[in-house]
């Protein structure tokens, strides 16, 4: 187990396993306890169900609270390098701003999976060629991202900036952002709730989703305003730039960084083995929550 999300798995596994009558996991310690009977199910069975969905049992191995000490010490290693002793490297006119949006994108797209991975296998699933499908659904994204950028980039050349101004702006989008990943490394499960959740736009019925399954580009275009706090922190960071150019080209970087991961779940989403999803989350929150780090590094160096 690498992730708390693990926990709730492996129970499940568990106890859904015939002869096993309960079942207590233990992320921290890194076990789990259960009662059985065996005359219905063997321990080498259990052992089994478990492998085959990913989870390895066994005497070696860390426990979850040594694993989260040395994804710790990787977040924190990482931001270091992300900061690479440039004060300014996401301010104003610095292209490392736009690599920086694309790295964001990049590694937030897990969280992207969860947003909005029903509606986009809804689209592609159905259709003849769903590589051309999950082409067009992030096109779509991409344009529709691109563009608001472009609005809320606008929006700063009306507002005036000064140091302090951009050093607030700057770090309210690292603690969202580190709020982001907090949530995905399940730190703090009381985080949840100040995220914003799956929207109902998400969990379109089943007949809606045949109508529009021919129209993928058009439901990507539409997600580019789906609340999502990623995109928050996003359009904040577009506002600073107090330009339309800047704002567009930010929301570019950081849909393309979303891009390459969606794009696969649409075009091989039924290829991508389930037991790979708890190595994206862990990855995910350790990167998210560097980024958000170097974020609020840099605007407090604003200062």
């Amino acid at each position: 187990m690498i992730c708390r999300s693990c926990v709730g798995e492996v129970e499940e596994l568990l106890l859904h396993t015939r002869g096993v009558i309960r079942a207590k996991v233990s992320y921290l310690k890194g076990q789990a306890q259960l009662e059985y009977d065996p005359e219905l199910v063997s321990l080498d069975d259990v052992q089994k169900r478990l492998a085959e969905n990913g989870y390895q049992s066994g005497d070696r191995g860390l426990s979850g609270l040594a694993l989260d000490g040395v994804c710790l010490v990787l977040t924190l290693l990482l931001t270091w390098l992300l900061l690479g002793g440039s004060h300014h490297s996401m301010e104003l006119g610095d292209s490392a701003g736009f690599g920086a949006a694309f790295l964001l994108g990049l590694m937030t797209s897990p969280h992207c999976l969860g947003m909005c991975g029903g509606i986009l296998l809804g689209n592609c699933a159905q259709s003849r060629f769903p590589a051309i499908a999950s082409f067009a659904y992030n096109g779509g994204r991409v344009l529709s991202y691109t563009a608001i950028g472009g609005i809320f980039g606008a929006l700063g050349t009306v507002i005036a900036y000064s140091m302090s101004v951009k050093s607030m702006v700057f770090t309210m989008v690292g603690l969202a952002v580190i709020l982001i990943g907090l949530n995905l490394w399940g730190l703090q499960p009381g985080l949840s709730v100040l995220i914003v959740s799956q929207p109902s736009f998400c969990q379109l019925p089943t007949k809606t989703r045949k109508r529009f399954a021919g129209r993928p580009l058009v439901i990507g275009l539409l997600t580019g305003l789906m609340p999502c706090g990623s995109l928050y922190a996003m359009w904040l960071h577009a506002v600073s730039g107090g330009s339309a150019a800047y704002g567009a080209e930010s929301m570019l970087a950081f849909a393309l960084g979303t891009a390459p991961l969606l794009f696969l779940l649409g075009a091989l989403g039924a290829l991508i083995p389930k037991k790979w999803n708890k190595y994206f989350l862990k990855a995910s929150a350790v990167l998210v929550t560097s980024m958000g780090l170097k974020m609020l590094i840099t605007g407090l160096r604003m200062l």
